[in-house]
């Protein structure tokens, strides 16, 4: 299982964003004992603004406190005028694959 969570604010809240990620990631840190981090923050520019994407991958059974984890980290950005993000969860290659019984 994967947890992705894609984000996306305004170019000229770049710095304000900045501010409150590195606030989060010490109130919220990586918790290796719950996910892996995949993608630490794969960022690029769109008409809309500044796209950001982060994917961790649960260990096994820890699904609920990791995505717990993920929803007060980004929590913290509301605060952000015009941020908005989208969680998503998606299997493995290899969950997939069982779940078509192979």
């Amino acid at each position: 299982m994967y947890i992705t969570v894609e984000s996306i604010y305004p170019s000229d809240k770049a710095k304000e964003v900045a501010q409150v990620y590195l606030k989060a990631m010490e109130k919220y840190p990586d918790d290796v004992s719950l996910a892996t981090p995949t993608v630490l923050g794969a960022v690029r520019t769109t008409f809309q603004g500044i796209s950001v994407t982060s994917i961790s991958e649960p260990k096994k059974g820890k699904l609920e406190e990791a995505y717990a984890l993920a929803v007060n980290r980004m929590a913290m950005f509301h605060s952000v005028q015009g941020f908005e993000y989208e969680f998503k969860t998606s299997y493995t290659l290899e969950e997939a694959m069982k779940v078509i019984g192979m």
